[in-house]
């Protein structure tokens, strides 16, 4: 197997993205060069400079300390000062230049996680302009600005928003969300309808939060989603059995996915992002802006309840559209005999054997929900903070580490 480089980080950052345009992205003030000057680079070579940049960052010492640092890159300083900012920023009063002795420097001054130095291009070249501190992780507020971290010497984690979407460590390149997971690709379409794929990304984010909070209070859980149709008869089988009896239903369902699309139908992302200074908003867009704001607490509200449900012994069950059915579910046995689970690598190979007689009970529910259905995903935490996804794949029952 190759080794990976920093470098590679890009490809496997821009091959995940869901909008193509991304690629394409040119830095703030494009408009304004005159048009005999040289183009500015394309996006992805920014973000190749931006990680290597970090790379070296990251090894280099302070003092004869190192330091975690982390970086927010923005085509300008508009991005981070917006009508509804999710960013408090401090300005140098003349930028610097953006290498690795600067990275360095500041890296103290901007303790990460609690804020990132701003980088931002500036005449042909990248400047850190200032240190940028995130208001916090509410759902409505999170922006999409890539983030790229340094939390230990030769370890470089590049985020969409708040999500981690790739990290380079020891050689090799490991994403979160793999183009092998189909099934979340069909609970966004279920979720979204005819609603185009910008908002995908929106979908995997609020899952992600879910498998955060459980990490989070460290009691460890298990969520699954069922295929699409499916519901509770489905999963049980006939009504009364004990299976059936036993798990703790919900009446009415907690509607998680119809609330993400009741938030970005009222609110497009393309409204929350006015640049500061612009004409205010009309009393329609003041409502809509209000109903949004709204609809982000609930999720909230909805996020942190699931969170809790999973503590509760047994699993948390969704459908295919995030409907919350029930929670504290024994789940069945597989249909047949499960003969080998795989544990996906690094470089997302899947031919490692997994041994579920060393796991826990968790585990072989999860293994045994997914078997025999390919649309069904399973999100499993340990009580050791591991996270995974279960599900099947070209016929493998996949282990999948998050």
């Amino acid at each position: 197997m190759r080794l990976k480089y920093p470098a590679d980080v890009t490809a496997a950052f821009l091959e995940l993205q869901e909008q193509p345009e991304l690629t394409a992205q040119k830095p703030a003030g494009a408009a304004s060069v005159a048009p005999d000057a040289a183009s500015p680079p394309p996006f992805a070579t920014v973000l190749t400079e931006l990680i290597e940049t970090m790379f070296f960052a990251s090894m280099a010492t302070e003092e004869g300390r190192l330091n975690p640092v982390g970086i927010v890159f923005a085509e300008s300083l508009a991005d981070l000062e917006l009508d509804e900012p999710a960013w408090d920023l401090v300005r140098f009063g003349s930028a610097m230049a953006f290498d690795v002795e600067h990275v360095a420097n500041f890296a103290s001054a901007c303790a990460w996680p609690r804020s990132f130095l701003s980088v931002v291009p500036l005449d042909g070249s990248l400047v850190i302009a200032g240190i940028a501190t995130p208001h916090g992780r509410r759902s409505f507020d999170s922006d999409q600005l890539v983030r790229i971290v340094v939390p230990k010497p030769g370890v470089v984690a590049v985020y969409r928003g708040e999500w981690e979407i790739v990290r380079y460590e020891r050689g090799a390149v490991r994403t979160w969300m793999s183009k092998s997971r189909p099934q979340l690709d069909s609970i966004a379409r279920t979720v979204l309808g005819d609603h185009g794929r910008p908002l995908v990304r929106q979908v995997r984010s609020y899952l992600l939060r879910i498998v955060d909070g459980m990490v989070e209070l460290g009691r460890g859980g298990l969520v699954a989603v069922l295929g699409p149709g499916e519901g509770l008869p489905q999963l049980f089988g006939e009504e009364g059995n004990q299976l059936d009896t036993e798990v703790k239903r919900l009446d009415p369902a907690l509607c998680l996915g119809a609330a993400i699309l009741d938030v970005h139908e009222s609110h497009p992302p393309s409204e929350r992002r006015q640049a500061h200074g612009k004409q205010p908003a009309t009393p329609g867009q003041a409502r809509g802006s209000d109903h949004a704001i709204k609809g982000a607490e609930r999720i909230n509200r909805l996020l942190d309840l699931i969170v809790r449900l999973t503590t509760v012994d047994g699993a948390v069950v969704m459908s295919h559209p995030l409907d919350v059915l029930a929670f504290g579910a024994k789940l069945p046995p597989p249909r047949a005999i499960i003969s080998e689970v795989f544990a996906a690598t690094p470089d997302q190979r899947m031919d490692a054997s997994l041994s579920l007689d060393a796991r826990g009970t968790r585990h072989r529910a999860a293994a045994a929900f997914v078997a025999g259905y390919p649309e069904r995903i399973a999100f499993i935490v340990s009580q050791d903070g591991n996270a995974a996804t279960f599900q099947e794949i070209e016929g493998k029952v996949v282990y999948w580490p998050l």
